[in-house]
């Protein structure tokens, strides 16, 4: 239980540091818990690995490369319609 406290405390701490430096990193690290908190609630506990979904583990890896494969088309997009303006 004291774990969970100092871990609580030093979490807080932290997002509290990246609130007074960069507001939009502690905005994301806010709405990621959030979401997080939300997903976890269905997901649910497993008893043991053999109950977890073969796609959950490499749900992180999958997301961030579609996002980043989405902002690579935008940027190829943007800067491809900036050349024909001019």
């Amino acid at each position: 239980m004291p774990w969970t406290i100092i871990s609580l405390i030093v979490f807080l701490a932290l997002w509290a540091l990246a609130w007074k430096s960069q507001p939009k990193l502690a905005l994301g690290i806010f709405i990621g818990l959030c979401l997080g908190g939300l997903s976890a609630s269905y997901l649910g506990p497993y008893e043991s690995l053999a109950d977890v979904p073969i796609w959950l583990p490499p749900l992180p890896f999958i997301t961030v490369t579609v996002v980043l494969l989405i902002y690579a088309v935008l940027a190829w997009r943007i800067s491809t319609d900036d050349k024909k303006s001019n």
